[in-house]
């Protein structure tokens, strides 16, 4: 049984070493976000995570918005107390952009002409999540937005 977490650990190591820690085109996918200045860059800037999904849902900005609860050890500083209410239960936050339909009036202009070409998990899925740690100021709690990739672990 001891030997579980370690083999977690290994595949999650080779994980990031096979995929990179990388927002690579996080600039050119930034101009697709409605109101950016709403986002506010953390010091732990681009962040690769894993957990499992546990909600998803598409948001009228044209945004995909997940909650996943994240592995152990992910370290500190990833999640605040905003995270912590009624809807959030502690999860860590990350959105795919111009995924859906966008149908908030402010959001069009960004989506406009641009899908971002990402795989969309589903729920309970074990998921390896890079991009930009941010503070959403609109809502004050911790996300990963813009997600630059996504991959579903066995």
């Amino acid at each position: 049984m001891k030997k579980m977490p370690l083999f977690l650990l290994l595949i999650f190591l080779a994980s990031i070493s096979v995929s990179g820690q990388t927002c690579t085109g996080e600039n050119a996918i930034m101009k697709h976000i409605y109101n950016p200045d709403r986002l506010i860059p953390t010091n732990k800037g681009c962040i690769t995570v894993t957990g499992r999904i546990i909600a998803k849902g598409p948001e009228w900005d044209g945004d995909f918005h997940y909650r996943m609860k994240l592995d152990p050890g992910q370290g500190s500083g990833l999640i605040n107390s905003k995270n912590n209410t009624k809807k959030q239960k502690r999860f860590m936050i990350f959105e795919p952009i111009c995924i859906g339909k966008v149908t908030q009036k402010s959001a069009k202009a960004a989506c406009k002409g641009y899908h971002q070409k990402i795989t969309l998990p589903n729920k309970g899925d074990h998921v390896l999540v890079t991009g930009i740690h941010m503070l959403d100021n609109e809502h004050h709690w911790l996300e990963v937005h813009p997600v630059t990739s996504i991959k579903v672990l066995p």
